[in-house]
Parts: C-alpha cells; sequence; structure tokens
C-alpha cells in the first residue's frame, strides 16, 4: 500500500524533470542575457538559487545568498579559491554551479552576486582579474 503510494507521488517527479530537461536551453538563456546590467543575478536565479537562497528549496549548508555569516570565512580563503570552488564543484556543488555553459566571466559575475556588499566591493577587482574569458 505504501509503496503504491509512494510510486503515485514520483511519478510526477520525473515527468516534470521530462519536461523540464527538454525545454531548458541555457545556452539560449546565457546568449539573451549577455552584457546586460544583472546578468550574475539572472545566472544566480537561474542556476543557483535553489541551494543559495536564504531559505534554500535544497537545504544543503551551501552559503547562502548576501549572508556574511556564510561568506567571510571563504571570501578569507581568496578569490581564487572561491573561483576554484565554483569552477570545479564542491561537496554537492556541481562543477560551475551547474552553468556548464557559462564562460569564466559570467561565473565570477554569479560569484559576485552572491556575496554580501561589504564583502563585493573588496573582492571585485580580484575575483575578475581571475577571469580567463573561456
Amino acid at each position: 500500500m505504501y509503496v503504491f503510494k509512494a510510486i503515485q507521488r514520483v511519478i510526477p517527479v520525473f515527468l516534470s524533470m521530462t519536461v523540464y530537461a527538454n525545454s531548458h536551453h541555457p545556452q539560449d538563456f546565457l546568449n539573451q542575457i549577455a552584457g546586460s546590467n544583472n546578468e550574475g543575478e539572472q545566472i544566480v536565479k537561474h542556476f543557483c538559487i535553489s541551494c543559495h537562497a536564504s531559505k534554500p528549496l535544497i537545504p544543503i549548508g551551501a552559503p547562502r545568498k548576501q549572508n556574511i555569516d556564510d561568506w567571510e570565512a571563504r571570501v578569507r580563503q581568496g578569490a581564487d579559491h572561491l573561483f576554484q570552488r565554483a569552477s570545479e564543484g564542491f561537496n554537492a556543488m556541481p562543477p560551475r554551479g551547474g552553468c556548464f555553459e557559462c564562460s569564466d566571466k559570467q561565473l565570477v559575475l554569479a560569484i559576485l552576486e552572491m556575496l554580501p556588499e561589504k564583502i563585493k566591493k573588496d573582492m571585485k577587482n580580484e575575483l575578475l582579474a581571475l577571469k580567463k574569458n573561456k
């Protein structure tokens, strides 16, 4: 009985994932937002916010967007470390935060969008110097 109910709940999830996968065209999205004033913000909303929101949909311990307590220790490790973790992935985060089509510059813009304003000012030039314009 419980197995049947569980299957009834799981099937719609799998069907919706199939529809999402067929309609998800990240390169088209990235081309549309390229060069916009809020490119980093849009990338975060599209690829990152599920895990990095103030109340994440997937609570896995990822640093919350613009939360100084979550970001301070990470920033102390340096811009190159932040970029490396975002680029290569870390723990449950996939490489490039799941935005495999993002250029290095777009990845940096997303990182900057995640940082609290106080920290962002100090890290901006350092992170932008790291971008490899992939």
